[in-house]
């Protein structure tokens, strides 16, 4: 999916949210790659479109947001936040939301919203405490701040940092392509339930797995020492 605005920092506003939400809905047979195009992943919200916009109107809008993140959550193929240049508020909180982030060494991420007067709309305080702690993600949604691309893979934001960012999210793509996609279906939903949910989950995911054709033969190639060649099934 590439972010393909006529600003080029990507701003995001309730057409390209329900863009994004359209090809996630509609594509649902491969992992998926989210990338900005021009000068940055997205700098967040359109903000000259905040000027406007009533109580009402916001709502509508971060009810958007939070519908297009969780499309995100319910795909069930992981999804990649390839990330260049900014990635800032709703733009941050868009690649938060995606299973997996690949970043160049000159991102600068965060959740300026504050220093505008406002919150994070589209989930990114919940899920940003989530990655990592509630201490960090106070500071860093309270103070706005912006953080680098190695100060985000210490926090554990980002997964690695690559030059290449593109070919890089394209390999890990391909890596998912061989695997059996029931595994990663249940592995995803799993990672994504709270522990109070997930525990029974897995326990049932488990036991789905060795229903699977595929299971038989992970295991065989493992015990001849051979490469498995999955079905899907």
């Amino acid at each position: 999916i590439w972010i393909n605005r006529e600003s080029p920092l990507n701003p995001l506003n309730m057409e390209t949210l329900e863009e994004i939400e359209s090809v996630l809905t509609l594509e649902r047979k491969e992992t998926t790659i989210i990338v900005g195009k021009n000068r940055a992943f997205s700098a967040g919200a359109d903000i000259n479109n905040f000027l406007q916009m009533k109580e009402s109107d916001a709502f509508q809008f971060a009810d958007s947001g939070h519908r297009v993140m969780n499309s995100i959550s319910s795909y069930p193929f992981p999804v990649i936040a390839a990330i260049h240049g900014y990635a800032l508020g709703g733009g941050f909180e868009l690649a938060l939301a995606c299973d997996v982030r690949i970043c160049t060494p000159d991102a600068q991420m965060g959740l300026p919203e504050v220093t505008l007067g406002i919150v994070p709309g589209f989930g990114g305080t919940q899920r940003l405490k989530e990655l990592v702690g509630e201490g960090n993600a106070f500071y860093l949604a309270s103070t706005g701040s912006r953080i680098n691309a190695e100060r985000s893979l210490q926090l554990g934001i980002v997964n690695e940092i690559s030059d290449k960012v593109m070919e890089r999210s394209e390999e890990i793509a391909s890596q998912y392509a061989e695997l059996p996609p029931v595994s990663l279906r249940l592995i995803k939903s799993l990672i994504r339930k709270r522990p109070d949910e997930g525990f029974q989950d897995e326990i049932d995911a488990f036991a789905e797995v060795f229903g699977t054709e595929d299971h038989e033969i992970g295991i065989k190639a493992f015990l001849e020492k051979k490469k498995p060649k999955f079905k899907g099934r």
